[in-house]
C-alpha cells in the first residue's frame, strides 16, 4: 500500500529552492536524507533496521514530501519529494557513501553525514561528530538518541560512545535513507491547487481553514495561524497516497514542459 510523509521543511522558508543541507541532492536520480525528522526516522528504523539489521532495501512504495517552511509571502509549495529506496544506520551510510559520487557532501562543512562510526578492536562502540551540522548545544545527540540522559551512552566531547555491554540498539534514532529523486526545488516548487487541496481535505477530516499556505490547516478552529506541524508529520495511505503521488508527477512534468526539456519524467533538479 502507498504512503506518503508530508513535512514542513522548517529550516528553508523559500518555497522555489532549498537553502539547508536535509534533504541533499546527490544527482538526478539519488537524494540522501541525514540527520532531522526524528519522528520519521524513529519509525522507518523500527520498521526496517530492528533487531539487528543495519541496512534494507525498501520496496513498498513510500514516499517522502517536503513543504517550505513559514515566511511572510504565505506561500507554500512542495520543493522535494523522493520515493524511499534504502534505510540504513550512520555506520552503514558512512561506509557506502564513497568515491567521487559523494564527494561534495562528505565534504562540505556541514555534511548532512554528520556522524562517523567509531571502533574498538574493530568493535563498533559509538559515533563522532565530524561536521557543523546540528553542532549547537550538541543537538547531534538527539539525532541518535531519543534521550540526551540516556544511561547507556556517554558524550565524551563530539563522541557518543556505548557503556560496556550495551549494544547498539541504543542509537534509537540511528537511521538515515537514500530515496529515488522525484522532485528536487530548481527554482521553482510545485504550488499546491485544487487537486492536491481536495486530497489534503480528504487526508485530515475535521482539519479546518485548509487553502494553499495552510495546507494543513490552522491551530486554532480554522482561524488561528497556519498549523506547521512542528516534529510531526502528516502520514497518508492507500487511495489518497496513490493521488498524491500522481498529482506530484503530474505537476513536474508541467514544470518541464514550461521549460521545454524532461528528466525520466520528472522535472529537472538543482542539488548541491
Amino acid at each position: 500500500m502507498t504512503q506518503v510523509f508530508i513535512y514542513v521543511l522548517a529550516a528553508s522558508k523559500d518555497p522555489e529552492e532549498i537553502h539547508c543541507q536535509v534533504p541533499w541532492c546527490v544527482d538526478e536520480d539519488l537524494i540522501f536524507f541525514g540527520p532531522c525528522k526524528k519522528r520519521i526516522r524513529e519509525l522507518l528504523r523500527k520498521n526496517y533496521l530492528l533487531p539487528d539489521k543495519s541496512h534494507s532495501n525498501v520496496d513498498e512504495d513510500i514516499f517522502i514530501v517536503g513543504v517550505n517552511g513559514s515566511n511572510r509571502m504565505k506561500i507554500r509549495k512542495v520543493v522535494w519529494a523522493g520515493r524511499l529506496s534504502e534505510v540504513m544506520t550512520f555506520a552503514e551510510a558512512y561506509k557506502r557513501m564513497q568515491g567521487s559520487r559523494y564527494l561534495k557532501l562528505r565534504n562540505h562543512l556541514s555534511s548532512p553525514l554528520h556522524v562517523k562510526p567509531v571502533s574498538l578492536n574493530g568493535k563498533f562502540i559509538g559515533y563522532e561528530h565530524v561536521s557543523n551540522e546540528h553542532i549547537e548545544k550538541d543537538s547531534w545527540v538527539l539525532d541518535l538518541v531519543s534521550n540526551r540522559t540516556n544511561h547507556n551512552v556517554l558524550l565524551e566531547g563530539r563522541r557518543l560512545i556505548l557503556q560496556p555491554e550495551k549494544t547498539e540498539q541504543v542509537f534509537d534514532r540511528d537511521c538515515c535513507m537514500f530515496l529515488e529523486n522525484r522532485f528536487f526545488a530548481a527554482g521553482h516548487g510545485l504550488e499546491f491547487d485544487e487537486v492536491a487541496l481536495e486530497i489534503l481535505r480528504n487526508a485530515q477530516p475535521g482539519k479546518l481553514g485548509i487553502n494553499h499556505y495552510a495546507i494543513f490547516g490552522r491551530q486554532k478552529k480554522g482561524k488561528g495561524n497556519a498549523e506547521g506541524l512542528l516534529g510531526r508529520y502528516l502520514q497518508i495511505s492507500g487511495d489518497l497516497a496513490n493521488g498524491f503521488v500522481t498529482w506530484i508527477e503530474n505537476r513536474s512534468l508541467e514544470a518541464v514542459t514550461r521549460k521545454g526539456g524532461e528528466r525520466n519524467g520528472f522535472a529537472e533538479t538543482h542539488c548541491h
